[in-house]
């Protein structure tokens, strides 16, 4: 008996060290094991914000285009500035380890966008714009949403990693009881921590796009705009053109507009072309355009406008331009000289714009400050 007694006193004094000891193996691994899966979970995220950076990288390159045509700049400038954006997606793409098939999918787009550059480059904006709309955009849009499915599956996998790591924890917590309020609020901490992570990327990721929004806008409005005056640009007169339906456009060059520029200076010269332009709008209808063609000349669309309508915006025209000018303390005196061309229901716009500048020179070689209407020898 007391044989037997000693093998169950000695049974059960090992076995509550054994049980500790396994409840600490236990608590070891699932300690681990919780730090592993976390890891993971941090890997994904950080791989989901790299794809993000990608995407918004291969915007910017989109966007770089047309902000090459507002803001003038050469074509060796933008290539520039296209290597470091690139140089950095070759970084993440290496990072992340991307397939193949994702590689060639963004080296396809980029070929798509040195061919817009090129185009841009060398003034073929139709060009550019043609090709932005049939391939850039679609090969963007492709991209965009493969880097979209890549981003979901890495979340999807961030949210597994944590969702065993819970599961882990939870068996931890019938294992370890003693120890679960410290694993339970390890576990807690850590994902308050992600979570506030992932909220501010999510943030600062929405920001990035708005002002990436608000960019686009300005930079389209500026391709579109002069500078100066902030009337529309030649661009945009082309755009107007094109529109079709029953059409008047008139030309205006300033008269004596030099001597202005050479004796006041070219503070002064600007100012006049402001107040030109402010001129200019008191004297057309509700729904023409005024537009600065550039240097001292400007346009005035006119729709639905028939001769009589061009006619009578063409007097009120040089009447305007006629009128002194208060320029840096001093008063100066310009003229207009105006060409009127009309056309038909169905317009070509380059016609109309020849004819209306034959118009202009007929006045120019006449005797200044009046206006003439194209096909007509009609000149006042």
């Amino acid at each position: 008996m007391r044989t037997v007694t000693g093998g169950r006193g000695t049974s059960e004094s090992w076995r509550w060290p054994r049980i500790l000891v396994l409840t600490m193996l236990l608590l070891a691994s699932v300690t681990v094991a919780n730090f592993v899966l976390h890891g993971r979970s941090g890997d994904h995220e950080l791989a989901r914000s790299r794809l993000s950076q990608l995407d918004m990288l291969l915007h910017e390159e989109s966007s770089l285009q047309w902000k090459t045509l507002a803001k003038g700049n050469t074509p060796v400038r933008v290539a520039r500035e296209l290597g470091a954006i690139r140089s950095q997606e070759k970084k993440i793409q290496e990072e992340l380890g991307v397939s193949d098939a994702l590689r060639k999918q963004v080296a396809d787009y980029h070929a798509v966008l040195d061919t817009e550059l090129g185009l841009l480059g060398v003034g073929k904006t139709a060009d550019a714009l043609a090709l932005e709309q049939q391939r850039t955009e679609p090969a963007f849009v492709a991209l965009a949403a493969e880097l979209d499915q890549l981003g979901e599956a890495e979340m999807t996998a961030a949210g597994v990693a944590k969702n065993i790591a819970g599961l882990t924890l939870a068996l931890a917590m019938i294992a370890v009881a003693a120890l679960i309020g410290l694993l339970l609020y390890r576990f807690e901490r850590e994902h308050r921590i992600a979570r506030r992570v992932t909220d501010e990327m999510l943030h600062q990721q929405s920001i990035a796009l708005e002002t990436l929004t608000e960019h686009e806008a300005l930079v389209r409005h500026q391709a579109l705009h002069d500078p100066l005056t902030g009337l529309p640009n030649r661009r945009a007169l082309s755009a107007l053109l094109a529109g079709g339906g029953r059409q008047a456009l008139l030309l205006v060059d300033l008269d004596d507009f030099k001597p202005v520029n050479d004796q006041l200076g070219h503070a002064a010269g600007d100012e006049l072309l402001v107040t030109v332009a402010r001129r200019l709008h008191r004297c057309v209808r509700e729904g023409d355009s005024v537009v600065r063609l550039g240097g001292d000349e400007f346009a005035v669309f006119v729709q639905d406008g028939d001769a009589a309508a061009a006619v009578h915006v063409a007097e009120r025209i040089v009447d305007q331009l006629g009128e002194p000018f208060h320029i840096a303390g001093t008063t100066v005196h310009i003229g207009a000289s105006v060409g009127v061309a009309v056309g038909a229901d169905v317009v070509d716009g380059d016609l109309l714009l020849r004819e209306a500048d034959e118009a202009m020179y007929r006045v120019k070689q006449a005797s200044k400050g009046g206006y003439a209407v194209a096909g007509s020898a009609h000149t006042a």
